[in-house]
């Protein structure tokens, strides 16, 4: 699961070619993947999803979780064995890291525990560049080629109002696009947002 970003973007194009059925048929044995794999390397999702059928392609099946159980099952919810909580929130204790790579290859948001739970969430390139595929596929439905054109000629500047203060998943986002060039910040920014 290392596809590049092009062949993400490639692989939205074609499924999108090939209409709904193609669409749905993705989306189940995508699903079937990820269950597969969260079973095999999570101790928490193995245990909870003992009882399920062998290959899971329908959401439905799957026993609903909240931020609270996530978080009180951490270290036996993640899949990376190296990732623990203690290891996650002396990361994001430390507001210099906001943006950085947590172990060097996940990006880390948090929610700000409103629920009275605080959520510390990771994502791998991967899943940010299929974010990003499904992002482009979904502007290339509202923007034309013209009003992209007239973005770029513009400066392909873009404007950001998130919350600040911690690793909430706008200011990763931000910090990350900071840390680029110019044109890969702003090449990025039209990505992400």
């Amino acid at each position: 699961m290392t596809e590049s970003f092009l062949g993400l973007l490639s692989d939205v194009r074609t499924a999108k070619k090939h209409g709904p059925d193609a669409i749905s048929k993705r989306q189940h044995d995508r699903l079937a993947e990820i269950v597969a794999f969260t079973r095999a390397n999570s101790p928490y999702y193995r245990e909870l999803y003992r009882e399920l059928p062998e290959r899971v392609d329908d959401p439905t099946l799957l026993p609903v979780t909240d931020k609270k159980e996530l978080m009180a099952h951490f270290d036996d919810s993640v899949t990376d064995r190296e990732v623990t909580l203690e290891k996650a929130r002396a990361f994001v204790d430390d507001p210099n890291q906001i943006g950085a790579q947590f172990l060097g290859k996940y990006t880390v948001s948090i929610t700000s525990g409103t629920t009275g739970t605080r959520g510390i969430f990771l994502q791998d390139d991967r899943a940010l560049a299929v974010t990003k595929a499904l992002a482009v596929r979904m502007m290339s439905d509202w923007l034309t080629a013209s009003d992209l054109l007239r973005i770029l000629a513009g400066g392909g500047r873009l404007a950001m109002v998130n919350a600040t203060g911690g690793h909430f998943a706008s200011a990763t986002a931000a910090a990350r696009l900071r840390t680029g060039s110019r044109v890969r910040s702003s090449a990025a920014s039209a990505l992400n947002y």
